[in-house]
């Protein structure tokens, strides 16, 4: 799933098209219209600001949308805003005309990441006088208030602006987008957060979106129930859009359940501990849903311990006729299979192979790679709205590799990494915090007034680095345990930490894990 925080341009600019030909008519016949724009560059901004130097008004401010749209497109931010303070609003401009004005200014706003001010631009009074205007700029309206009440993390009230839509959405495919978006912006709420604010919910669209993800949520553990409580929504809410086109999500979910295998191999080295920790997860999950009364496949466990060559083993399985393979778990076996020509069964391989390589036909790869965990942790803290971040982890190479993978990610999104430090042992914490927040420099500046200044009773506390919103830290529960109170020691304690699984060992240890307290992993 792409970010929920997307904002999509290019539906802007198609309303903004529909939306500015629809201002030609107000124009006399002798005035030139401009035709479709479809460049980006410089050179075609520049044409449509010459065009609107020779208009007169409202042809003139038409050219100039058109360039401000152009600019947005691109991203050019500073030049877009530039360009839009050349249109005056006046009672003088047609209602669409001043509209898209509006929408642009807002679009800006969010795209500065200033959600408020777009939202506060695009609820006011001249656009809701929309009614009258094309479908789509309706739609990208629409979008941009979702976008903004994302960014706000008022994922109700985004899903809200959906349903809006779907009254005037006629085409099966734009339905089911739609549709797809209302339930990525539900499942991504935090818990909780969707029923108080139950006092927007104002149609019948929804109230249903929100009873489904309640059942879909209260069997998320069972298959089996969770499909039957689907199919009893669809039949209590008939009429609603996702009762004919379910999301694609729990279309899966059904899908799955019709089509799940009921003969499967798993392939394990039982001789190492990664192997046997997988085989008493997959078996302690299978004997509980036996418990619950759940229909569960034959399982047929195959040791890969010591295997060089896993392809006759896998040839073994699929002779026993399975109908689906969990395994290898290790990466040179995992790289045997991606290179064979085809697979006969459905396989799922508990690694990651080569990049290079181009997968045969129903290869699958689920791995714990430290990246997946470090975009995971990423993404958690960029839809919490931090911006700057410090790193902290273990010393080596190794290490150094997942900061710089968590700058690159982070920077991706958006962010940037103002301050980057790595410990070695417990005795050299408290050096490295101050080294991390800046405490250090502020400890330096308080020596050279000392001794400057004649005076020996001077008073003094260390003050922190302020442009940090969050630590991302690697380390493993001891180091946690320890680094976590000299964060607080040093008045960071305040500063929000996120970390890797590794972490947390598990252990359900109310008065160990009290240093822990805090960080999110």
């Amino acid at each position: 799933m792409s970010s929920l925080k997307t904002i999509y341009p290019f539906v802007f600019f198609t309303g903004a098209m529909m939306l500015l030909s629809a201002c030609t008519s107000t124009v006399p016949d002798t005035a030139e219209t401009p035709g479709p724009v479809v460049a980006t560059s410089n050179s075609t901004i520049n044409e449509l600001l010459a065009l609107a130097a020779d208009a007169t008004s409202p042809q003139a401010e038409t050219y100039i949308l058109q360039a401000s749209a152009l600019a947005l497109q691109a991203r050019d931010l500073d030049n877009a805003a530039a360009i839009l303070a050349g249109v005056e609003l006046s009672d003088d401009l047609p209602t669409v005309t001043a509209i898209e004005a509006t929408r642009q200014q807002a679009e800006l706003a969010l795209l500065r990441n200033d959600a408020r001010n777009a939202l506060a631009l695009a609820n006011n009074q001249l656009l809701e006088r929309t009614a009258e205007l094309p479908v789509d700029t309706q739609h990208a309206l629409m979008q941009l208030r979702a976008d903004a009440f994302i960014e706000l993390e008022q994922y109700l009230a985004a899903a809200r602006e959906h349903t809006r839509m779907t009254a005037t959405l006629d085409a099966p495919d734009r339905i089911a987008d739609n549709n797809n978006r209302i339930w990525q912006i539900l499942t991504a709420a935090p818990a909780g957060s969707l029923s108080s604010q139950s006092a927007i919910v104002d149609s019948y669209e929804l109230r249903g979106w929100l009873e489904l993800i309640n059942v879909v949520n209260n069997e998320q553990n069972n298959i089996e129930r969770q499909v039957a409580a689907i199919t009893r929504w669809q039949n209590r809410w008939n009429r609603h859009t996702a009762a004919a086109v379910l999301p694609d999500a729990l279309t899966f979910a059904v899908e799955l359940l019709n089509n799940r295998p009921q003969h499967i191999a798993l392939m394990l080295p039982l001789g190492d501990a990664a192997g046997q920790a997988v085989n008493e997860g997959f078996m302690s999950a299978y004997y509980h849903a036996v418990s619950q009364n759940q229909q569960v496949p034959e399982v047929e466990i195959f040791d890969t311990t010591g295997v060089r060559d896993i392809s006759d083993l896998y040839r073994q399985a699929v002779a026993l006729g399975v109908d689906m393979i969990i395994g290898p778990l290790l990466k040179e076996s995992v790289r045997q299979l991606q290179s064979m020509e085809q697979l006969p069964v459905p396989t799922l391989a508990l690694n990651y192979g080569d990049d290079w390589r181009t997968n045969p036909a129903g290869f699958y790869q689920f791995g714990l790679a430290p990246e997946d965990e470090i975009r995971q942790a990423a993404r958690m803290a960029w839809q919490a709205g931090h911006r700057n971040a410090a790193v902290l982890t273990p010393a080596g190479e190794d290490y150094r590799r997942i900061q710089d993978g968590f700058a690159e990610y982070w920077q991706s999104l958006g962010g940037q990494v103002v301050s980057r430090a790595s410990f070695g042992n417990a005795a050299g914490y408290s050096d490295i915090i101050r080294q991390l927040m800046s405490i250090d420099s502020s400890e330096a500046r308080a020596q050279r007034l000392r001794e400057v200044l004649p005076r020996d009773n001077i008073e003094f506390s260390p003050r922190r680095r302020q442009d940090v919103d969050f630590i991302f830290m690697l380390a493993n529960p001891a180091e946690g345990r320890q680094l976590k109170p000299t964060m607080a020691f040093h008045f960071v304690g305040d500063v929000p930490v996120y970390a890797m699984p590794a972490i947390y060992d598990g252990r359900r240890d109310a008065v160990g894990n009290r240093d822990l307290n805090g960080i999110t992993f």
